[in-house]
Formats: structure tokens, sequence, C-alpha cells
């Protein structure tokens, strides 16, 4: 059975808690290892799964705020002497963020430090940024912050799409590109309450209520909300409850190194 891999490294919103790192995963096929968005510690949360860091060289960010890219000093310094190669896969504003870090922390020098490869995703997102034997990736503007994206995933041989929406509130390119999906990771930031005592929210962020409706709306077959706040009180039990006023179909709860499995 052909079976592709989502693994959960972190399901927090920007606060880590004590059970949630920040957010970020990992999509494993036999040929494709992708990081996407890069907080922690990488090369400990790898080990911790028993992956090699030094063979995961694709790294897609959504944006450039710091609870999605400040891991990625860590996992080009654990990379010392390896003479190897990252591709970073991002809005240019997030490259020009990488270059300086890189510059800051004095990780420029490739007789010691990995050849960084920069690859554009450039505003129009027409065409897919990735493209190998089994997995094809596009972006596509979301509303959190200027320079955001979400990704859209096919699963070749599976032919199996998964859309990501990083950090997003209400957005129509997200829509348009998670209908009928087969499983949709999207922000999750609090319960509809939350958003009603701090509008401002609705501009970053999406409540579950609103996901629920979404996802309804959407037809997606698996819904996996994520980015979780730490900083305000509900439960997850709450969550679920108002993502299913409007959504039937499946919903998965990530726990931070959970792994969802696609198949044909």
């Amino acid at each position: 059975m052909m079976t592709k891999e989502v693994i959960f490294l972190g399901t927090a919103g920007a606060v880590a808690s004590k059970g949630r790192d920040n957010t970020s995963l990992l999509i494993k096929t036999m040929g494709d290892k992708i990081l996407i968005d890069l907080p922690g510690s990488p090369v400990k949360k790898l080990a911790q799964l028993n992956l090699d860091f030094r063979k995961i060289s694709n790294i897609f960010f959504t944006h450039s705020h710091p609870d999605h890219i400040y891991g990625i000093i860590s996992l080009l310094h654990s990379q010392y002497r390896l003479k190897n190669k990252v591709h970073i896969f991002a809005h240019p504003k997030v490259i020009e963020l990488v270059k300086t870090l890189r510059k800051i922390f004095g990780l420029e020098d490739t007789t010691k430090y990995p050849k960084v490869i920069y690859h554009k995703i450039k505003s129009n997102f027409k065409k897919p940024f990735y493209n190998s034997d089994e997995l094809k990736a596009s972006a596509f503007k979301v509303n959190h912050s200027p320079e955001s994206l979400g990704f859209k995933f096919l699963f070749k041989e599976l032919d199996k799409t998964l859309v990501f929406s990083g950090d997003s509130a209400l957005s129509l390119n997200l829509i348009k590109e998670a209908h009928e999906c087969d499983c949709l990771i999207h922000d999750c930031f609090s319960p509809e309450r939350i958003f009603k005592k701090y509008p401002q929210l609705y501009k970053m962020h999406t409540s579950s209520l609103l996901l629920g409706k979404i996802a309804g709306d959407c037809q997606v077959k698996i819904l996996v909300p994520i980015h979780f706040a730490s900083e305000v009180k509900y439960s997850i039990k709450e969550i679920i409850r108002e993502i299913k006023k409007s959504f039937l179909g499946k919903v998965v709860i990530p726990e931070d190194f959970m792994t969802l499995k696609l198949s044909a």
C-alpha cells in the first residue's frame, strides 16, 4: 500500500506550551522530506523520530514571524562541515530575512556551513514551485501578514490533495484551493468566544466555529485544526464542538509528534 506521511513537529501558536511547541510539519514520502516552517530545535525533534536531519534539505516557509522561522539558524549551524545543500522555498521577504540571519550568525561560509539555495515564491503563485516524482506543491496568498502563504500538495501516486493554511484569517484563496481536498490542515487559534473578546484576532487567525464552516463549505474529507493558542483558556472539547456545528466529516486533533498517514 502506498502511504505518505504528515508528521506534526509542533501544533501550538506563537506561544508554546508544556505539551505543544510552535507549529511545524514534516511531509514525508519515499523520496521527499519537506519541513514546513522551522521553530524550536529541529535537530532534536527529528532525532526523536529517528530521522537524520542531514538528509532533510527542503524547507518551505509560510511567513516571516519568529515562531515560524527561528529554528533555521539551529539547523544550519548543526550542519557544520557536512558540505551539503539546503533548499529554501519562501516569499522574497522571508528569504531576505534568512539571508540577514545567516550573516548575523556567521553562517555564510560554505566551506563550513551548508550552501543555501533560495527559491522565491513570487506573487502570481500560478505554477507549482516544487515538483518531484511523488509530490507537487503550489502556493497561494492567505490573510495574516503581507507575505503569508498557504500550500497545496498533490500526492501523485495517491491522487490526493492536502492543503495547509499556515496562519490565516478567513481567506477566499484558501476556500478556493481547499474545495473538495482530501485533507485540510488549518489555523484554529481558539473558540469563537475568544475572538469576540479580542476582535483583532479576526484579521489574523481563524476560530474553531469559523473553521467548521470553512471545512463544511469546502467539503473536505479530513480536517486537522492546528496552531492552537496556549495563552488563553479553553478545552479541545470546546474546539471540536464548535467545528462539528457545521462540519460533519472526520476531524483529527493533532498532538506533537503525531503522524497522519495518507493512503491509496
